[in-house]
């Protein structure tokens, strides 16, 4: 189906690739965002505060020029325009010169998402507008928003031009984004009807051909909102970069922030990725490099930055302590990304800025090492949007940390996520994110093994690419719906999939099995480690029919309640493992991703790992180190770099100490003359192979050449 690959919109903006490098392309950035809007930009001295930033060791910074309590409107611009309802001091003009003596790039920080009351008011035409005909309200609870398909565009336009006209380095927009249940403006509403010839769906119904669509016209509007910006800002100075706040990895459909269809008009990539809220022993201490590798595979070879705010959100004044700074910080640049810090006045001075202060110099130190890299990951774990968008089990971000609630707790999507790659990430099993206009357009042969956690909605396309994936000798690992529905979200008879899994998809899902269990009728090589005779079950499974595949575990019968006896064996397949060509294929027909992030049973998680290191070869082992430590391999020319960033805390979040590792064992593959640390700059002894690092604290990264 067309619409899928429309939706997504993998192509590349002209001026990809470059004989020489733009300036955002040339080292990672180490962006600040100072949040002066909540006052008075310009209570500041610009030469005190620029020296300052620099100091801390920045190269870049979002400026915040716009005052904005309680949104945006015209009254707040402390730089000339032809918009403005009053004339403020023009700080921008002071600033700018200040930031360029020290070495900052300048983004402006541009608010095209929330808008005071007052100002929606006086513009009644531009305001975004609800399914039910309502105007958008309560915006992060009092504010406004408007449509890129009003005449709000033009008056955004002009104010590009006006920021335009000043030394600045380039545009940030905070936005644009639609909401869950928005627009259904007038013009939305009639640019609709010429395209598709009919009126708007709802968007409460996010399955079919109609849904699709929608998704693809609210994406189109976003793309050409910053295709219009860019060739204002590109027109004007080509040096001037753009970007946007960008799609998160959940569910963009509510928002229309569709990555790979959005880089095409953008320099840079970014997202929300270190943005950590509520209780954090629930958040993913790797959230901040998940994000990242997924951003790497949609931009396209743009840089990439990951959105981190030096707060525990909600609260907006509540800093971080030191470890978790720099471990926000560690695992982005770990994966590839530039860093992004979102700080208060009131953090400005504090103590943990020293933290955020080292890692710049490291970074800036040693920036060689961080440009320009490739992963040399052998394992694919597929974050599937269009799963995310059409898929009842899918929530959907909004921005900052809004969400709103998936549809069915069935088969939580982030929960599958957060569950194999958890399983993954602690048996040190380096990895990429893909998603599925890599699995339909892009060679899949650099992987040894690919990961579906749960990629429910899967189209033909895709199928097929992952059935001659398999023949050729590629390993696919799989549970609970893979490929169960087409890609609007529309059940299957079938599993697409259902020749390489060897089950077929019967009706129902069986659960919650609440205490129920599944029970090994084999030992297969995959379940070494795994001694148990009976392993507690995932919540849901869905019911299967044998085929070509053999069950290795099947589940139990069901108990009336959790002391009834020992449970009878069950004919429902649990697990199946199979060869198919020259691969090999792994199929559970449970929640395992989710089963696993919500008890962490042992013996599932070691089922994945398993999975990882024998389906998957590794280039870097470690050993004499816990599961806390993520270990992320890449390469530049003949180097190899192994990064280590150590987790290890003491049980509970936020992370106040980190535990330091003593003797850390790093072995690679491949010959290598010599190896050093990057923290310490100190030379490792090679032997046998690998090296001994004496002490690890959050981070470090090892450099076998």
């Amino acid at each position: 189906m067309k619409l899928y690959s429309l939706l997504l919109g993998a192509v590349l903006a002209p001026g990809t690739l470059h004989a020489q490098l733009n300036w955002w392309e040339s080292e990672p950035l180490r962006i600040i965002d100072l949040t002066t809007s909540m006052t008075r930009p310009d209570q500041y001295d610009p030469a005190k505060l620029a020296a300052r930033k620099a100091e801390l060791g920045y190269n870049a910074e979002h400026l915040e020029i716009m005052r904005m309590p309680g949104g945006l409107d015209d009254r707040g611009f402390f730089f000339r325009s032809k918009v403005a309802a009053i004339e403020n001091p023009d700080y921008l003009r002071r600033y700018a010169p200040e930031a360029h003596k020290h070495g900052l790039r300048t983004f402006i920080y541009f608010n095209v998402h929330w808008y005071t009351v007052k100002f929606a008011e006086q513009h009644p035409d531009w305001r975004m507008m609800r399914e039910n005909g309502q105007p958008l309200d309560k915006v992060y609870d009092t504010g406004a928003d408007f449509c890129v398909n009003t005449p709000w565009r033009e008056w955004v336009f002009q104010v590009l031009r006006d920021l335009a006209a000043y030394p600045i380095d380039g545009i940030f927009y905070d936005g644009p984004v639609f909401r869950a249940d928005t627009c259904y403006c007038r013009y939305c509403r009639e640019k609709y009807r010429r395209r598709y010839g009919r009126e708007m769906p709802s968007k409460a119904k996010r399955t079919g051909k109609d849904f699709a669509r929608l998704m693809e016209f609210q994406g189109d509007s976003l793309k050409d909102f910053l295709h219009d910006s860019r060739v204002i800002l590109k027109g004007i100075r080509p040096d001037l970069a753009l970007y946007m706040n960008g799609g998160v990895r959940g569910a963009n459909w509510a928002t229309g922030r569709f990555n790979r269809k959005l880089i095409a008009e953008q320099d840079l990539l970014g997202s929300e990725g270190g943005f950590i809220s509520g209780d954090l022993t629930r958040v993913p201490l790797w959230k901040p490099g998940l994000t990242a590798r997924l951003l790497e595979t949609q931009a396209g070879g743009k840089p990439t930055i990951i959105f981190s705010a030096a707060s525990h959100k909600p609260w907006t004044f509540s800093l971080l302590p030191d470890p978790e700074l720099r471990l926000l910080y560690a695992d982005t640049i770990a994966n590839a990304a530039g860093v992004w810090m979102g700080i208060t006045p009131f953090e400005f001075e504090e103590p943990e800025m020293a933290a955020l202060t080292e890692m710049n110099r490291f970074l800036e130190k040693n920036k060689a090492y961080f440009t320009k890299t490739k992963s040399a990951a052998r394992v694919g774990v597929v974050w599937s949007d269009v799963t995310a968008n059409f898929y009842a089990g899918a929530a959907a971000q909004l921005i900052d940390i809004d969400r709103t609630a998936q549809r069915s707790n069935i088969g939580n999507l982030d929960g599958e996520f957060a569950g194999i790659t958890e399983s993954l990430l602690r048996a040190h099993v380096p990895f990429d994110v893909i998603d599925d206009v890599t699995l339909e357009n892009e060679p899949l042969d650099r992987y040894q093994a690919i990961f579906l956690p749960n990629v429910a909605c899967m189209s033909e396309r895709v199928a097929a690419n992952l059935r001659k994936y398999v023949e050729a000798g590629g390993n696919l690992f799989a549970d609970f719906e893979t490929s169960l529905y087409d890609e609007t979200g529309v059940r299957r008879g079938d599993f697409a999939l259902s020749s390489l899994f060897g089950v077929s998809a019967a009706k129902g899902i069986a659960g919650p099995r609440q205490w129920d269990y599944l029970q090994p009728v084999t030992a297969p090589r995959l379940a070494a480690g795994i001694t148990r005779k009976l392993i507690p079950s995932t919540v849901y499974y869905v019911r299967t029919r044998a085929g070509a595949g053999e069950a290795a575990w099947k589940y139990t019968e069901p108990l009336a309640g959790r002391y009834d006896g020992v449970p009878a064996l069950s004919n429902d397949p649990g697990l199946v493992i199979r060869r198919q060509g020259k691969g090999t294929v792994v199929y559970m027909p449970g929640d395992l991703g989710n089963t696993i992030n919500t008890f962490h049973t042992p013996e599932l998680m070691q089922l994945v790992a398993n999975a990882g290191t024998q389906l998957g070869a590794s280039v870097a082992r470690l050993e004499n180190a816990p599961g806390s430590v993520e270990v992320v391999a890449r390469r530049k020319d003949n180097r190899l770099l192994v990064h280590l960033v150590n987790f290890t805390g003491e049980m509970t979040r936020p992370i106040r100490e980190i535990v330091p590792l003593p003797d850390v064992r790093v072995t690679v593959e491949g010959r290598y003359s010599r190896a050093r640390s990057l923290w310490t700059g100190h030379a490792l002894p090679l032997h046998n192979g690998g090296v001994t690092l004496p002490s690890l604290r959050e981070y470090d990264v090892i450099v076998f050449e």
